[in-house]
């Protein structure tokens, strides 16, 4: 074997083989390759199949080379979906002996196939043309999943759209949304904090994008004839709307009222109407919700509606703090230095001292979306309260605290 014959051998581990050692090879390699592989010379004589090709057209190709170099084009063209175009494509490529081609060909026999079909010279240690090299990739199952998805796809954001729609008929807590994010763009306007309203904008179309997409999902599912699997995705969009009434509670948190209204405030079914509204989305993130109610807690004075927006926002930072591991969540009031005091615990990872400092600093955030007022807006409501609200955290988990004096002293007395 000549010096330039050995560089062109196959590449091995540091062992060189000999040329029948690397023609064994190379029919084990054919034997077990997934593609269907012919070569032919370079007048178009069909000279080696591997046993895939055979299987892919369904004949004998030891039988077919053994009849002659034509008799294989001869088994072939009977199985294929458009022959003449076959053999015109055949007749152009055997015409340019260095050209390179790719494409697909359709056959139906033994069953339909789609195939994608490649060809190249094969070259000798002089670079001149002495064959042809054929594969063929039964590719039929992959194009079928691809236009399941594609239809798929196309179909989910139709159903996305209609069920966009139907909640924006039925759930008149977007139209409630909109106004609060348009108080919100006012107070910032006049706070010349204007680049937090494209903050906030892309954190709600986020939240609403990703309520939407299970919903249209399951809406999908929801005609089947199974009536356990339809229930299944009845209950699956019902936590999905609860989210959505979540998504509008911590939006009213941002805006700052114009008035409030004070009246007393029934603490113990604030708590509870909380729990109930945050336990669909706490147990899709495997957390746990408890509530801990003391004794003869004060009444107050307040207003319920922003007291209502405190208390959700707050629990809700906490769920999403355990979203990565679970854990509980436990919301907890009890009487205390001549008030009530409200605590929201979660069993989190905690929060890191130099962010501690900044948590009630406007605009200022560590999720990717957020727009950094709902602990700002929270804090304030309390302030206009009265009240006091704390925080506390460690690796163990966060507690926030609110205080809030009682009736009498809420009114001088």
């Amino acid at each position: 074997m000549s010096a330039r014959a050995q560089n062109q051998s196959l590449a091995t581990s540091g062992t060189s083989m000999s040329s029948s050692e690397e023609l064994a090879l190379l029919r084990a390699l054919l034997r077990a390759s997934d593609y269907g592989v012919l070569l032919s010379d370079s007048t178009g004589r069909d000279l080696i199949c591997n046993p895939r090709f055979g299987e892919i057209f369904g004949f004998d190709v030891v039988e077919a080379l053994n009849g002659g170099p034509e008799q294989v084009r001869v088994q072939m063209l009977p199985r294929i979906k458009n022959p003449d175009e076959f053999v015109q494509t055949l007749d152009k490529i055997y015409a340019d002996p260095t050209m390179t081609s790719e494409d697909e060909i359709e056959i139906l026999a033994p069953k339909y196939r789609l195939l994608r079909r490649y060809t190249a010279p094969v070259l000798d240690d002089d670079k001149a043309v002495i064959g042809r090299l054929w594969t063929f990739r039964d590719i039929t199952r992959t194009r079928r999943l691809e236009m399941k998805v594609r239809l798929q796809a196309d179909q989910l954001r139709e159903q996305s759209r209609e069920l966009a729609n139907a909640l924006k008929s039925a759930h008149g807590r977007l139209n409630k949304v909109e106004s609060v994010l348009h108080q919100t763009q006012a107070q910032l306007l006049e706070s010349e904090k204007l680049s937090a309203v494209g903050l906030l904008a892309v954190s709600v179309a986020h939240d609403i994008r990703n309520i939407l997409t299970p919903l249209a999902i399951e809406l999908s599912l929801a005609d089947q004839d199974d009536r356990a699997l339809r229930a299944e995705s009845f209950d699956v969009m019902q936590k999905q709307l609860d989210r959505l009434s979540l998504l509008t509670h911590r939006l009213l948190g941002i805006a700052r009222p114009h008035a409030m209204h004070l009246a007393p405030v029934d603490l113990p079914a604030l708590v509870e109407h909380t729990a109930d509204l945050l336990r669909p989305q706490a147990t899709q993130e495997n957390v746990s919700v408890v509530v801990e109610l003391g004794r003869n807690v004060p009444t107050i004075i307040g207003d319920l509606g922003q007291l209502d927006q405190v208390l959700v926002n707050l629990a809700l930072n906490g769920v999403q703090a355990m979203h990565a591991a679970g854990g509980t969540l436990t919301i907890s009031l009890s009487r205390n230095k001549g008030g009530a005091c409200l605590r929201v615990a979660d069993t989190g990872p905690g929060i890191p001292a130099t962010i501690r400092k900044r948590l009630f600093d406007p605009f200022f955030t560590t999720k990717e979306n957020g727009a950094g007022l709902g602990l700002f807006s929270s804090r304030r409501i309390v302030q206009d309260h009265g009240g006091v609200m704390k925080v506390r955290s460690s690796a163990a988990g966060t507690q926030f605290s609110i205080w809030l004096p009682e009736e009498e002293k809420n009114h001088g007395g």
